[in-house]
């Protein structure tokens, strides 16, 4: 993870589903649910630099590029 001064803000949207559920993990935790939010990120993109998340499904389209 990367230290604090680096970070930018970003706003996202979450179903009510989700947010309970990432409350739930930071309480049982004792963690705020954005440090939830980066933990989550941050493992994502490590699997997907070292291959092991080698396919995205995204219901958004085409990939950029892929038309």
């Amino acid at each position: 993870m990367t230290n604090g001064k680096s970070r930018q803000r970003i706003t996202i949207s979450l179903d009510k589903g989700a947010l309970k559920r990432l409350s739930s993990i930071a309480l049982e935790y004792d963690v705020s649910i954005a440090r939830v939010i980066r933990h989550a990120v941050d493992n994502f993109l490590k699997e997907w630099k070292e291959g092991s998340q080698e396919q995205l499904f995204l219901p958004l389209g085409n990939k950029k590029g892929d038309q």
